[in-house]
């Protein structure tokens, strides 16, 4: 494989990207984009009273952005000294300390007997906070069931996958689940009881009355009944599922699993009629001998300039902003108006800006692609099925854990392929840049193709780590061969994220590879990650 060599030289920095001021970013609009400036500028290491003036300007308070406050902030700082704190050193800390330090996981962890004694001292505080960790204390299911219905739940939701597995294995009385069913974290506890190895608890989920459960917990509720021949049951949930969700993709999953249950043929029409592009929808296209043809691979320039710098962040969000929709008659007004900005350069923002689902049209862009003109079409392919999942193919996407550029980069890994790459001077910014987040995520695939071959592997190695996806993926019983798989495989594995994320980049893996000239169904894409 050619690499895409880059010779970018930019001004370094100590923090390896521009800094902005405490002033400078208070012009700036709440975005993740801001919110990245000001964790940069927090790390580099500003006044008190700077960081108070920020804090409120802040769009996501994340994590990562929360430790980065913590230094200068007094109320973060004491929580983060609490948690800090060794187990017996909580014993007779006031009780917001202890609440800060001793989450119930962490409670599983600790000498019962010394647990016993922090509950009892912070009885004044928080009684139900006490009743929980004396609970845990115990290792009994019993002592579970006998806390009120919501503290219960909240219990079992918190104390972590093996003490669950170990200690709360165990049916609950069906008297008990009646009550508990009507109460909204019981949708939390059937994600841990059907996605974790609790098979007395699973059996007991197969003929329950799922009407006040969300559509999530209905489809896994189809997934368990399903692992244990309860077809019917399956069905009832499936549709229910179907009923219940307000989000297309939702909708198109329940529906399809119906069609694997009865392979109705009109379930396959029902989905191509959603006009959502993913891999329900094209699985029924490709049954029905059909493809997709609501959707645009390119916008035409209407003009050679570009409206704004490409790789500045802010310069796009005001630009985002003065076009916003109340500045217009209409939706088609607005649209007709931007596409007079677009150009060969602009393209994908100005896609995202006159983007509507309901008008039922998906973009499946191949900007920048004079960047990869000595790349193989498999590779395009796949670079542009994962740069559509994490930004819709914008230079100046940033995520809310800070990845950032098309390909969304977290900034540890984008220095370290930066160093790989001969880089110099390397600065974060410089992920903004196509032609850098193209450079870089073509030296990581390179790696990642070392040990992966399939585009549905990739995906989750890219998303979730290669280490998350030979541990959790490969190394488990997923996607072997057998009912459902691998459709059942891909519904479970673990991780929410790149659950989600592995089946969008294999949709946009069989639309890109029609583009490319190389088509692959989305059938014999299955077939192949079978082991």
């Amino acid at each position: 494989m050619k690499y895409i060599l880059i010779f970018i030289l930019l001004v370094s920095l100590s923090l390896e990207a521009r800094i902005y001021s405490a002033s400078q970013l208070s012009s700036k609009p709440k975005s993740l984009q801001k919110d990245f400036y000001i964790y940069l500028l927090l790390k580099k290491g500003i006044s008190k009273k700077e960081a108070n003036s920020l804090l409120p300007q802040v769009y996501r308070l994340s994590p990562k952005l929360k430790k980065a406050f913590t230094p200068y902030i007094d109320k973060f700082k004491r929580r983060a000294y609490c948690a800090s704190l060794k187990d017996k050193e909580l014993l007779g800390r006031y009780g917001d300390c202890v609440e800060a330090g001793l989450s119930l996981y962490r409670a599983t962890l600790i000498d019962p007997k010394l647990l016993i004694k922090i509950a009892n001292s912070i009885h004044n505080y928080n009684q139900e906070l006490e009743a929980s960790y004396k609970t845990i204390s115990t290792k009994s299911f019993d002592k579970l069931l006998q806390l009120p219905p919501k503290l219960l739940l909240k219990t079992f939701n918190s104390v972590g996958d093996k003490f669950r597995q170990h200690y709360y294995n165990k049916p609950f009385p069906k008297k008990l689940i009646n009550r508990l069913i009507k109460l909204p974290s019981f949708n939390l506890a059937v994600e841990k009881i059907v996605r974790r190895d609790l098979p007395n608890l699973q059996k007991e989920l197969v003929e329950i009355d799922s009407s006040f459960l969300n559509e999530k917990s209905n489809f896994l509720l189809g997934l368990n009944a399903i692992k244990y021949g309860q077809y019917e049951n399956a069905m009832k949930f499936f549709k229910l599922s179907q009923k219940k969700s307000k989000k297309v993709f939702e909708h198109d999953k329940a529906l399809f699993w119906q069609y694997l249950l009865n392979k109705n043929s009109s379930i396959l029409k029902e989905l191509v009629n959603s006009y959502d592009i993913n891999i329900y929808t094209l699985y029924a296209y490709e049954e029905l001998g059909e493809y997709p043809e609501n959707i645009v691979y390119s916008l035409d320039p209407k003009t050679d300039k570009t409206p704004f710098d490409i790789k500045d962040p802010f310069a796009w969000l005001k630009f985002k902003k003065e076009f916003s929709k109340d500045s217009f008659a209409n939706e088609e007004k607005r649209r007709e108006y931007l596409l007079r900005y677009n150009s060969k350069w602009s393209e994908p923002y100005i896609a995202s800006m006159i983007y509507n689902y309901k008008n039922k049209i998906r973009y499946f862009l191949t900007p920048y692609e004079w960047y990869l003109k000595n790349i193989n079409k498999k590779r395009k392919t796949l670079l542009y099925s994962l740069a559509r999942q994490e930004s819709r193919c914008i230079p100046t996407e940033v995520s809310s854990s800070y990845a950032l550029g098309m390909m969304q980069f977290m900034p540890f890994l984008a220095k370290s392929v930066a160093k790989e790459l001969g880089v110099r001077n390397f600065d974060y910014d410089m992920m903004f840049d196509p032609k850098t987040a193209f450079a870089f995520a073509n030296r990581h695939l390179d790696y990642l193709q070392k040990y992966l071959n399939h585009p549905l592997f990739i995906a989750y190695a890219y998303n979730g780590g290669i280490g998350f996806t030979r541990r959790e993926v490969l190394a488990k019983e997923f996607f072997k061969k057998g009912a459902f798989e691998p459709f059942l495989s891909m519904e479970l594995i673990p991780n929410a994220q790149a659950r989600r994320y592995g089946k969008r980049v294999l949709a946009n893996y069989v639309v890109y590879s029609k583009v490319f000239g190389e088509p692959k169904s989305l059938h014999s894409l299955l077939d192949e990650i079978l082991r």
